[in-house]
Formats: structure tokens, sequence, C-alpha cells
């Protein structure tokens, strides 16, 4: 519904929130007025591509999700206080976005996977692993990236690597 309810919305509504893209670099467009104050839920970390949408904050910000988040639901059962928004296309920003990645533990692997990653130039924030009895090791990456274009050549990158089962976004909540 929240899709719709963007594609409904003529472009020309859509005002870019200046004082917050300059300020954290959001680009977000929020419908109506150019002073909401747009903030990049933390629950799902959107990116530029992402299918997002809007919800008022008791603050009177706006607060904006993927579509797919694990909270979506819970939001949408309070229909006023949904608002489209937009990314804006330009600007250059950057954004986080997480990423674990499953993988048979073995030698030279992380070393491997940091390959992989400077090749596709973006950045590391943190980073956590840990192997389990079986040989698996489960490692998370946190990175900055332009977009969802970016992220998902990255993420096959990973997955093309030798003994990487599975590589996948998480939330701050997975």
């Amino acid at each position: 519904a929240v899709d719709t309810l963007v594609a409904r919305t003529p472009f020309s509504e859509l005002v870019t929130a200046k004082s917050q893209a300059s300020e954290n670099g959001s680009g977000i467009l929020v419908e109506g007025s150019p002073d909401v104050m747009a903030k990049l839920a933390r629950c799902c970390m959107p990116v530029p591509g992402d299918s997002i949408f809007g919800f008022v904050t008791r603050g009177g910000g706006v607060s904006v999700h993927r579509t797919d988040c694990t909270n979506a639901e819970k939001l949408r059962q309070e229909p006023q206080r949904l608002v489209s928004v937009a990314w804006a296309s330009e600007g250059k920003s950057v954004f986080q976005a997480t990423l674990q990645l499953e993988a048979l533990d073995r030698t030279g692997l992380l070393m491997e996977l940091t390959r992989v990653i400077n090749e596709q130039r973006v950045s590391v924030v943190a980073m956590n692993s840990h192997a389990s009895e079986d040989r698996v090791a489960m490692i998370r990456f946190t990175f900055t990236v332009s977009d969802t274009k970016q992220l998902g050549s990255l993420m096959t990158q990973l997955r093309n690597t030798e003994g990487v089962f599975d590589v996948y976004r998480v939330t701050s909540g997975g």
C-alpha cells in the first residue's frame, strides 16, 4: 500500500528535506514540507534503491523504513501516521548496511573476503566473526555504501568466494 501511495504522489509535491539532507546526508524527499526531519530507521538501515516508506514519529519527525522492515507490519497499523517518501537522486551520500556471511571456516578465508571488499571499494565500519565447532564461520560486516546497486554487487562477489554458503542483509535487530 505504501508503494502505491508513493506512486500516486506527483513528484512536484515531494519536496526535498533540505535542512536534513545537508545535515546527515539522508537525501530523502518527504511529501508536503521541506523542513521535515527525516531520519533513516536503525531497525532496517535503508539505502538508496530500497523500497521505503515514512512514519511520523511522536516528535513530529519522519522515520524512514524499508518496506520489508521487521517493524513494517506494526507501523502500518497506524495508517494516519504513514507518509510517502522517496530517495533524492542528487548528491553523493553514504549509508550503512550490514551483511552477514556464513562460510566454511578455512585458512585464508578472512584474507580472501577482505580482498573482495577492497576490490568493491567499500569501507568497512565494523566487523564481527565467530566460528562454531562444526567449522562454520559467521562473519558480520557493516559497510558504508552509496546505494543498493553497490550493495548487491558486493553481495554477489562475496557469494562467489570459495567456501561461502550464504550472504544476506541483516537489520540491527537480526
